[in-house]
């Protein structure tokens, strides 16, 4: 079902690039750009545009079944977010969080308008989490878009006690009831649950890259591997493989870099 905003994807130049006169704004941060684009810079938001659009796709393409809907969700949102900054508001913090938050407002709206309710998930207290570990300038670039595929990715149960826990910040006695486990229990299901996460993440972002055909049974086990979460004989299995391949050696030392980010 399409989802007709009436709003075009905003433009940068003829051919999508950024013109002269904008390439200065490229070695902006998002924060100074917004700021331009309030003082009416429109080549400003075209840069943030092509920023971030490749995450509000991710996240559109989760919730359409057709690649036009997916353009007019991120249109809309983009849309939405350029009018608050011409309005003089708009984000104060991370560009991304906030229009990934727009975009499921209008994926939510969509759902409404067709009679459906649609689970959008706001993953912002769980990057705010890694927020504390990692620093603001390591977040930066950090792709919010994965995060919301890894916690769709988990159980319901998992994305339950890790709302309640990480969110909300109930103890583990508190939710025994609701959880139908001891405190104790409760406790290590949330372990789990954030461990979940981790790798989950870890998984989505390794199926960005492209690997060799016979690699990818090596690939598929990195997250793993790097979280210290398979066996022994698996454990060694890859450790050869990684140290004999050029291509999953970059990419296992991809993930020892994004691991930086998650406490331990």
């Amino acid at each position: 079902m399409s989802y007709s905003t009436g709003q075009s994807t905003p433009q940068v130049g003829r051919s999508g690039g950024v013109t002269a006169s904008g390439r200065e704004a490229v070695e902006s941060s998002d924060q100074e750009l917004a700021q331009s684009v309030r003082d009416g810079d429109t080549e400003a938001f075209g840069v943030l545009f092509l920023r971030h659009r490749n995450a509000a796709t991710r996240l559109a393409s989760m919730y359409a079944d057709d690649a036009h809907t997916v353009q007019d969700f991120v249109a809309e949102a983009f849309s939405r977010v350029l009018q608050a900054l011409r309005s003089g508001g708009g984000p104060s913090s991370s560009f991304r969080s906030y229009l990934l938050k727009v975009l499921r407002n209008v994926v939510a709206e969509w759902g409404r308008n067709a009679g459906r309710q649609v689970y959008v998930p706001d993953v912002s207290p769980y990057e705010m989490e890694y927020a504390e570990s990692a620093g603001c300038e390591a977040l930066k670039n950090y792709e919010y878009g994965l995060v919301i595929e890894a916690l769709t990715s988990l159980s319901e149960r998992w994305r339950t006690v890790l709302w309640c826990t990480v969110v909300q910040s109930q103890q583990p006695a508190a939710l025994a009831n609701m959880m139908g486990a001891s405190p104790n229990g409760v406790a290590a299901l949330a372990y789990r649950a954030k461990e979940g996460l981790r790798q989950a993440y870890l998984s989505v972002h390794l199926d960005q890259r492209r690997c060799p055909g016979q690699c990818s049974y090596f690939v598929s086990r990195l997250a793993a591997f790097s979280r210290g979460r398979l066996g022994e004989r698996a454990s060694e299995e890859v450790r050869l493989h990684v140290k004999g391949c050029d291509s999953c050696g970059d990419l296992y030392q991809e993930v020892n870099e994004l691991n930086q980010f998650f406490r331990v």
